[in-house]
């Protein structure tokens, strides 16, 4: 019996385990949809900066490059971080899996368990129940 309890906190541990995964998971995904969204508007900024034609004063030229500049390398900080929020998911991904993998182990051997004291018991019922019945 203290074997099955132990199977038993063992799943509840893996389940726990996953319902965490899966809360990492979704605030990964959350964060990787608003650099995504950050992303985009900086390509925006950037086309619409790029498509503009016009005369400009020195000066002004220099600060919208000084500009531009800046948003090509939050662009780019953007693509680093989408890249390893990627990862994150992967791994995530993997020890959901892992999680599973092991709630499922751990049920078929609580089932295994199950069935051989079940098997035991009716062992010992027969044994018992023969000792009982008077030979004629």
């Amino acid at each position: 019996m203290k074997k099955l309890k132990k199977f038993d906190l063992l799943q509840v541990k893996e389940k726990l385990k996953m319902q965490e995964s899966i809360s990492d998971l979704n605030a990964v995904e959350a964060d990787s949809q608003k650099c995504q969204l950050i992303q985009n508007e900086l390509e925006q900024l950037l086309d619409e900066y790029n498509s503009k034609v016009e005369e400009i004063a020195v000066n002004s030229f220099i600060s919208d490059r000084h500009l531009m500049h800046k948003m090509l390398d939050q662009k780019e900080v953007m693509l680093n971080r989408l890249e390893f929020l990627e990862n994150e998911k992967q791994a995530i991904i993997r020890q959901v899996a892992n999680s599973k993998v092991k709630s499922d182990i751990y049920q078929r051997k609580q089932t295994e368990l199950k069935r051989e004291i079940k098997s035991e018991l009716l062992k010992k019922n027969e044994d018992s129940s023969a000792k009982l019945k008077p030979n004629r």
